[in-house]
């Protein structure tokens, strides 16, 4: 077994349950959810209050109602806002433009309501579960058909990359569309037996407390385990124990004893305390018996959001979705206070809930708004966190001896194992870190662009010598940017911008034209020089830039020659394969530049038909020792065994030129000849050469 198996075979020993194909998407699904609860929390303030002026015996019955009202035009916005928030994430993930994604999930919602059907609770009940799984199918399903040829309008960015993003979502769009109103319709499909009589009739809170507590709090925590939002989810079951609560007010207003104990405040005040799955229980037993640090920072910081009934950081720090040694305790949890909440109240130990609290409003206060002031409920809370404390103590035991497993001692290998995966998972990038990282840096490369946008790009050429005729049989066109003040950079100090800004295609373009127009301005004055011109692997791989580049080299027939770098030959090989050969054809010769310094590797050699190699500079520093001058000879033996030949580049010294010159008929390049000049400077310098080597061929060495 080798090494790479023995690992992965101790990261499944050591994390057998976690599904990591969704732990991208889940992450996403977090942060869209956390996005949201600003929103989320000023709704349950706008209804917290209403219910405190209920309590409160408020004469203001016009404020309560606007209150309400506003609190339900918030709450109507949910599904589009879910679709949104999450759509926006998952694009993140899934390497799509953000705000068009977000858009389109808010039309796919709005044509999800149009197939429902405007009006009826049950409507609003299916669009919120639709807002929230909308993202979760379309967005992965929009990038596989963005990927496929066929569908795409747009291959280039001539008219930016917005246009083209927006274009090519076109076709994917559409197709996403019909996907959603199938997917609508079976989803209505369902909601006509949720609206059935047989359903209302089984799901009876005044009835069958008991029944309808442990259906709810069943599906809600299944729900969440799978990364579903419960509460919303379950918008259909809600409406009947809300309507229980306000039942009760209206029984105690009239003096009368309340009855309906299953109700909505009482899930919000005694079964989900803490969150699905009462894990304030959770935050509270790990910080009692877990060692492992990093379980208890997550425990500390989900503990103030969890006095508001809010969990998302256990739910998705833990976590405790997809956590299989979690669902346990994450089911029987809120069921065992549910039962004992519902007998306390059933007894009269505790005063039935006749105000409406949301569910995110702050314990103790909710327990006692509910009931109209009564502490025993206060004391029946605490009692029900204690009680979800115990549940859930032997699992973070569990969780705390499967952190101790972080480091696995390999006798054979004498060395230990210290990165699991579950610390990978926490540890490693957020989503959000990294979309803020790519504005910030956007935002710089934009400014340099704007800088570089005020300057003059120009070539200049830098004379290639044979160093067995001592004459100059090509040049390198090399691009260079000058400001007004006449200061001079090279492209070390300015391509990796337009790189990251996806513009080296435009530059190898202009750089080629220019070559073009340079080669015939020479022809006109009887000069014949090849130019080698540098292209970028996105050039390489893009069939319209090379349907350019071959018209424009058709303009000078066999004068325009190509250098491309190792990395070029990795990426799309057929591409690149087919584009060597259409240049080949077009009468250009094809270099790999740098060669021995980047992605080295034969079989390039021996797939690629390339005509030259270009040895780095690198290897020509080294020749002062004997081992440099191995190597050296051994790059060059690989070349002429080949039949490929050889351009030196990189020497500055007579005694490299020596060196170098031993090996017959190699191109050399360098400032021992000359540094890169202009054209006129190229051509003059060159025809000097031809004059000196036709008086004295022996005569090679010159000054730069």
């Amino acid at each position: 077994m080798t090494l790479n198996t023995q690992k992965k075979s101790l990261l499944r020993h050591v994390n057998p349950y976690r599904f990591e194909s969704v732990t991208r998407s889940l992450r996403a699904m977090r942060d869209g959810m956390l996005w949201l609860v600003p929103c989320l929390i000023v709704s349950s303030i706008l209804g917290f209050i209403a219910s405190m002026l209920e309590f409160m015996n408020v004469d203001a019955p016009v404020v309560i109602h606007e209150l309400n009202l506003l609190r339900l035009s918030l709450t109507s916005l949910y599904p589009y806002l879910f679709a949104a928030s999450i759509s926006m994430m998952l694009a993140i993930k899934w390497r799509l433009p953000r705000p068009p994604i977000a858009v389109l999930c808010i039309a796919y919602v709005a044509v999800a309501e149009k197939v429902l059907g405007y009006g009826g609770q049950i409507t609003s009940v299916l669009l919120t579960f639709v807002g929230l799984t909308i993202p979760l199918y379309a967005v992965p399903l929009l990038s596989k058909i963005k990927r496929q040829r066929w569908a795409r309008l747009l291959e280039n960015e001539v008219a930016g990359r917005l246009v083209k993003d927006s274009m090519n979502l076109i076709i994917p769009g559409v197709i996403v569309t019909l996907v959603v109103v199938l997917v609508t319709k079976m989803v209505k499909f369902a909601g006509v037996y949720l609206d059935s009589p047989t359903f209302l009739t089984m799901y009876n809170p005044a009835g069958d407390p008991y029944c309808v507590g442990a259906i709810f709090s069943i599906l809600n925590s299944s729900l969440w385990f799978l990364g579903i939002h419960g509460y919303y989810a379950l918008t259909p079951l809600v409406e009947p124990l809300m309507e229980m609560v306000e039942i009760n007010h209206l029984v105690f207003e009239s003096g009368g004893i309340p009855s309906n104990i299953m109700n909505m405040s009482t899930m919000s005040s005694f079964i989900f305390i803490g969150g699905s799955g009462a894990t304030l229980g959770l935050s509270l037993a790990i910080l009692l018996i877990s060692k492992d640090k990093l379980t208890r920072v997550i425990a500390i910081t989900s503990i103030p959001l969890g006095l508001f009934n809010i969990n998302e950081i256990l739910l998705f720090g833990l976590p405790i979705i997809f956590n299989l040694r979690l669902f346990f305790p994450f089911l029987l949890a809120p069921l065992l206070n549910m039962a004992i909440a519902l007998m306390v109240l059933q007894l009269g130990w505790v005063a039935t809930p006749v105000v409406m609290t949301p569910i995110t409003s702050p314990l103790v206060i909710n327990a006692l708004v509910a009931t109209g002031g009564d502490v025993g409920a206060v004391v029946l809370q605490a009692g029900l966190v204690l009680l979800s404390t115990l549940v859930y103590l032997p699992f973070v035991r569990l969780l705390d001896t499967h952190a101790k497993t972080r480091d696995l001692y390999i006798p054979s290998l004498d060395t230990t194992f210290t990165r699991r995966e579950e610390e990978a998972y926490i540890l490693t990038v957020d989503p959000v870190t990294e979309s803020l990282q790519k504005v910030r840096e956007i935002q710089g490369m934009q400014s340099q662009l704007e800088e570089f946008a005020t300057r003059e790009f120009y070539l200049e050429y830098q004379p290639q010598v044979s160093s067995y005729t001592g004459q100059v049989v090509g040049v390198e066109a090399l691009i260079r940017l000058r400001d007004n003040a006449g200061n001079v950079e090279g492209p070390g100090q300015f391509l990796s911008v337009f790189e990251q800004a996806n513009l080296m295609t435009d530059i190898d373009l202009w750089v080629v034209r220019q070559s073009v127009i340079q080669s015939q301005k020479w022809m006109d004055l009887t000069f014949y020089m090849p130019i080698s011109v540098n292209i970028s692997s996105h050039t390489l791989t893009d069939k319209v830039a090379l349907e350019e580049i071959l018209k424009q080299i058709s303009k000078v027939p066999g004068l325009i020659h190509f250098e491309i770098t190792e990395e070029s030959l990795i990426d799309n090989q057929a591409m690149v394969e087919e584009s060597i050969s259409r240049l080949h054809q077009a009468g250009s010769t094809v270099h790999i530049d740098d060669f021995g310094t980047g992605y080295s590797s034969l079989s390039y050699l021996n797939r690629f038909d390339i005509d030259t190699l270009k040895i780095d500079r690198s290897f020509v520093m080294a020749l002062d020792s004997e081992r440099g001058k191995q190597v050296f000879y051994s790059l060059t033996g690989i070349a002429k065994q080949l039949g490929m030949n050889i351009v030196v580049e990189g020497v500055e010294t007579k005694e490299q030129f020596e060196i170098v010159s031993r090996e017959p008929d190699v191109v050399v390049q360098g400032w021992y000849f000359s540094r890169s000049v202009s054209a006129e400077e190229v051509r003059r310098y060159s025809v000097q050469r031809a004059a000196v080597c036709n008086t004295s061929s022996l005569d090679v060495e010159e000054t730069a």
